[in-house]
């Protein structure tokens, strides 16, 4: 204790005066005890002693009182460094949401993926996957046939009708131009014979076909869609046609009116 406490005590005069040292506390984030101001607990422990204790206590009893304030304070800062482990192991680690979202617009996307693609194989028959997977594992998809006989067709030639002789069944075009198709159809034949001209079978049904010949430059090849109204090939001195039904004979009961083929009734 300090010389001025036992000198007070000798005296049996009032205490005016102590040191009071405080030990630092670290500052914390949450909130605590208000910290007392060292000279306000000095007096504080002056008036306690003047008033409560007779002056040979005194010495004795402001070391315990300065001891007691240590000891207080040094248990609040235990007690806050408790308080703070304690709201640290609380605390939980927010879910990655982020995440978890993420994935759930991965996986909405995939569905939707899949659902186009059934659609489109379901619905569109020609697709691209539909395609590759025929072109994959050799499959080929069962085509609709076409069982039209030729009169429920309406043939067109391309050419005037005075540049156009019938016989037998048998059509003559003279001079030189591009030639077509009379229906739409699909190539199954293309023969070139010793002289370099072409003949190009046209199939538009099981029980209708085109036969062109004499054609100079073919524009078509086989197993090719041809339509009406594109060139299939070029004459430079005239070609023949003819239609022929699926016993593969010359059709001949038919006029040509206008550059329609009329059959007859």
């Amino acid at each position: 204790m300090n010389e001025k406490l036992q000198y007070a005590s000798m005296l049996e005069i009032p205490v005016n005066t102590c040191n009071i040292t405080l030990s630092p506390i670290k500052k914390r984030k949450f909130k605590r005890k208000k910290k007392e101001d060292a000279e306000v607990v000095k007096n504080k422990l002056i008036e306690k002693v003047n008033t409560e204790v007779m002056p040979e206590q005194s010495v004795g009893y402001v070391e315990s009182q300065e001891q007691e304030i240590q000891n207080e304070y040094d248990d609040s800062a235990l007690e806050q460094e408790v308080y703070d482990k304690e709201c640290q192991e609380k605390q939980v680690k927010p879910k990655n949401k982020f995440k978890l979202s993420v994935i759930g617009i991965q996986l909405t996307i995939i569905g939707v993926l899949v659902a186009t693609i059934f659609l489109t194989n379901a619905l569109y028959s020609d697709s691209g996957i539909n395609v590759f997977l025929r072109g994959v594992f050799g499959t080929e998809q069962a085509k609709t046939v076409d069982e039209r006989t030729f009169d429920e067709f309406t043939p067109v030639l391309a050419v005037g009708e005075n540049q156009v002789s019938l016989a037998d069944g048998i059509m003559n075009f003279s001079g030189s131009g591009s030639v077509y198709a009379p229906c739409d159809g699909t190539v199954t034949n293309v023969i070139q014979g010793d002289d370099g001209k072409y003949s190009i079978e046209i199939t538009h049904s099981t029980n209708f076909k085109t036969l062109l010949t004499g054609i100079d430059y073919a524009y078509a090849g086989l197993e090719q869609t041809v339509y009406k109204n594109i060139p299939v090939g070029y004459v430079t001195a005239g070609a023949t046609m003819c239609f022929m039904n699926q016993e593969g004979l010359v059709i001949s009961d038919y006029q040509i009116v206008d550059g329609s083929v009329v059959w007859a009734v």
